[in-house]
């Protein structure tokens, strides 16, 4: 039965169950296709499509499982979570944070978010009490029901979860109906010089194996890029890399993938790695030769095209994803936040992990106020 989005409120109490794979019947695949399309900034790192890649390979020592939340026989939520056993705890966390998943939730059907989150807290309260537990939170939007079921629980006191945040994101998007018309003039010139230097093609891919060729070049011009920059770019990481050979058809044969590649005469030039999700577009990733390009502005064109296209497929919403970077304010965007945090059980294992990690947080603190005071002692 697929899931109601009407308002509404359980009928009965919010069951979970415990899927290990991904191998679900087709009114659950209809049902969290419908909580994707409600919400579709945070969905496509919740699709089956995106999360095979995290259980085939997950990240090292985590146990993945899909969570299906239910109301009798209708589902009415779905979170990806990992679970990581540890001497003194055991860590909760939502599949694909701080992983590769730009944000990630709990979905749930509208009118049905407080019972989710609390039904969510309930059973990893239930399942990992008596061992001790930390839910690991990463990249979890600000309106996430998640932090109303904490602080319920602790108010309440059915739970007592010691809250301790980590670090905020700001995640800017556009609203196209309201940019409609909105250009870049700077960028006029540049793709005039672009076309001076050949037949320039924008597509956008449909092949899987020539969406993969662009990803390959996607690779090269992000390598190329950080190359010498800390640890380089992150699809040098081979298991990263093989997440998204593997993701990449799969969100194709779904129809939310939108791989462009921008080539003068026969030569990939720019790559736009993008996905979509109903009137939804965001971007993940983008990369350019930086030495072909010279001076024009190769990263901003391919952009502006992707943009543009988004808006003539009927988006009304390009999602600009994780990262501030300068090129992103260009366009007048709007922005959202997520939130990283830990919640720490009640449990001695769980508040000793919690001692250890302030304690380790004091001394790096402490490490980097001695190196400023130095380098400024240096300096007088």
């Amino acid at each position: 039965e697929a899931v109601d989005q009407a308002v509404g409120v359980p009928t009965e109490k919010i069951a979970v169950e415990i899927k290990r794979d991904l191998d679900l019947e087709p009114a659950d695949t209809a049902s969290i296709d419908a909580l994707i399309a409600a919400h579709p900034h945070v969905g496509v790192f919740v699709s089956r499509a995106w999360l095979a890649g995290l259980f085939e390979e997950p990240p090292l020592g985590e146990e993945p499982m899909l969570l299906l939340l239910r109301d009798g026989r209708v589902l009415r939520g779905v979170v990806p979570v990992s679970i990581l056993r540890a001497r003194t705890h055991v860590r909760v966390g939502l599949l694909g944070g701080a992983a590769g998943s730009d944000r990630v939730d709990l979905l749930a059907a509208r009118g049905f978010e407080t019972a989710c989150a609390d039904a969510f807290l309930a059973w990893v309260d239930d399942t990992y009490g008596r061992h001790g537990f930390v839910i690991r939170l990463r990249d979890v939007p600000a309106e996430s029901p998640l932090w109303g079921a904490i602080h319920r629980g602790n108010a309440e006191g059915t739970r007592r979860l010691a809250c301790q945040p980590r670090d905020m994101y700001t995640l800017p998007y556009l609203e196209l109906p309201e940019t409609r018309g909105h250009s870049l003039k700077s960028l006029d010139k540049h793709r005039r010089w672009l076309e001076r230097r050949g037949r320039l093609r924008i597509e956008v891919l449909q092949d899987p194996a020539e969406a993969l060729a662009a990803y390959e070049s996607l690779t090269a011009f992000l390598h190329a890029r950080w190359s010498g920059h800390g640890e380089g770019s992150a699809l040098d990481v081979p298991r990263i890399d093989r997440f998204h050979r593997r993701v990449i058809p799969l969100l194709l044969k779904d129809d939310r993938l939108r791989m462009m590649r921008l080539s003068i005469d026969m030569r990939t030039v720019a790559v736009f790695y993008g996905m979509a999700a109903g009137n939804w577009w965001g971007y993940y990733l983008a990369g350019f030769d930086r030495e072909w390009a010279g001076r024009i502005h190769l990263g901003k064109v391919m952009l502006a095209a992707a943009i543009d296209l988004a808006s003539r497929e009927g988006a009304r919403e390009f999602d600009f994803l994780k990262g501030v970077e300068a090129v992103k304010y260009l366009w007048p965007v709007r922005e959202r936040s997520s939130v990283d945090a830990d919640a720490y059980s009640a449990h001695w294992g769980s508040q000793l992990h919690r001692a250890g990690r302030a304690s380790r947080n004091a001394v790096a603190a402490c490490v980097k106020s001695a190196r400023h005071l130095s380098s400024a002692l240096t300096w007088r």
